[in-house]
């Protein structure tokens, strides 16, 4: 029995459409539902299944069957409104999670008062990625996997090259856990505390968003 997640995609523009091929190509279950015609037809190949539909329709979105899904992302971004109306009627319905597009930050309050589990603003996350990555020369990239925790890479300098993850005591110091490092001859995809660390590695460090954007070098 398969154990991914199965998505449902509300809003095939840029956004939606990008993020349902990546999770389709991944393997997992994904919907497409766009109320134009055009979009649906353009992505027949990219989805699971796409759907021509109203998604403010609560009687069309339960034929659909969106309520079956795992999670239900609303990607809906030039009509604020029917975003809202989308999210309301995803909730009413019974979705298991619902992530919702926000295009100000008016919208994601409003979104967050509809009880969405996230709210998401890819142009806003992707501007605070690339400025975290282009204002440290240590920093390769940031990836928050979940809402409050993300995941860094970055290049070791030259002050703890030699030492032990032990003797760095870098769960003490930073607050977070190096799970994973990469070097050119090899890879050591389960670190553990003993594990010496080379000028030039990188590291995979996971923890509180907070506390892992404030690493800036190693």
């Amino acid at each position: 029995m398969s154990t991914s997640k199965e998505f449902c995609i509300i809003g095939l523009g840029a956004f939606g459409s990008a993020l349902g091929k990546d999770l389709f190509e991944k393997g997992s279950v994904v919907l497409g539902i766009d109320i134009n015609e055009k979009l649906v037809n353009e992505h027949q190949d990219h989805f699971s299944q796409v759907l021509a539909a109203d998604a403010t329709n609560e009687a069309a979105m339960r034929s659909a069957g969106i309520a079956d899904y795992d999670i239900c992302i609303v990607a809906i971004g030039d009509h604020i409104e029917d975003n809202i109306l989308a999210t309301q009627t995803a909730i009413d319905i019974g979705v298991k999670r619902v992530w919702s597009r926000a295009e100000t930050a008016r919208h994601a309050r409003i979104l967050e008062k509809l009880g969405v589990e996230r709210v998401v603003d890819p142009e806003l996350e992707m501007a605070h990625r690339c400025s975290k990555i282009l204002g440290s020369r240590s920093v390769l990239d940031i990836i928050e996997f979940s809402p409050g925790f993300s995941l860094i890479e970055i290049i070791v300098g030259p002050t703890h090259a030699g030492k032990s993850l032990k003797e760095i005591n870098f769960r003490q110091k930073f607050n977070a856990s190096v799970i994973a490092i990469r070097r050119q001859d090899r890879s050591i995809p389960i670190a553990s505390p003993d594990d010496v660390i080379l000028e030039g590695d990188v590291l995979f460090i996971a923890g509180k968003t907070e506390d892992v954007e404030k690493i800036e070098r190693i």
